[in-house]
């Protein structure tokens, strides 16, 4: 099984790891800072490096493994130390616009309580599909005036672990623990101090102050209870 370094140090660009398995499209590593794709949030891309450099251009689970997708496997072994390097930019863009979506959902949450139907995070914006009857522009315009604020004044981003047990006693984490699967028992608590708190596995930055601003892009209706906000941090 990888370790996800990741869970723990969302800043972290480089690192060693151990070849375990090659396979037709890439490899799979003891341990990587490279985040697959999942839970609506983009992929790492970026390089392994051994006897010479090759690509990562894709990262993904496959068959239950983190598979490090690059061109042509030639050269490398299993049993091989490589180094890893995130393409740190992207994921930055990433983490800014992840935690933006938080910011956003638990501030349209606490006024109207409606969750999140659907949502993508990726570097150049985001979308969040909220679970509204009716598109209200004024509360979503609302909603991001209100969330510049809290960024200008900025709040820690924490990350920590709970066993499944003691999430589920908290009321404000009811609603997100009780929708993971049930072989979860310890969940990755992601907190925006004084704000909001939910369980995820995504990269995050440190303070939300790192966001600067979010501005929307566009409203649109996609369907019954489906009222997507698409957004950019800036």
């Amino acid at each position: 099984m990888t370790e996800l370094l990741h869970m723990k140090d969302n800043y972290l660009r480089r690192f060693k790891a151990t070849i375990t398995e090659i396979v037709e499209n890439g490899i799979v590593l003891d341990r990587t800072a490279f985040y697959p794709l999942g839970g609506g949030v983009n992929f790492d891309k970026g390089m392994i490096v051994a006897d010479k450099k090759y690509n990562v251009i894709e990262t993904k689970w496959q068959d239950g493994k983190i598979v490090h997708i690059i061109e042509d496997t030639s050269g490398l072994l299993k049993g091989q130390t490589v180094n890893g390097e995130i393409e740190w930019e992207r994921r930055y863009k990433l983490m800014r616009n992840h935690t933006a979506a938080h910011l956003l959902e638990s501030i349209v949450f606490d006024k109207t309580k409606a969750l999140i139907g659907s949502g993508k995070v990726d570097t150049d914006k985001g979308y969040l599909g909220f679970t509204l009857e009716n598109m209200d522009r004024e509360l979503i315009q609302g909603a991001v005036d209100k969330a510049n604020k809290l960024i200008e004044k900025g709040a820690p981003v924490k990350i920590y672990f709970m066993e499944r047990s003691e999430a589920l006693k908290d009321p404000n984490m009811v609603k997100l623990a009780g929708k993971l699967p049930p072989e979860v028992k310890r969940l990755r608590i992601v907190e925006i101090e004084g704000i909001e708190k939910q369980a995820c596995g995504g990269p995050h930055i440190a303070n939300i102050n790192e966001i600067v601003k979010i501005e929307i892009l566009k409203l649109k209706n996609k369907g019954k209870q489906n009222r997507r906000l698409y957004y950019t941090a800036v």
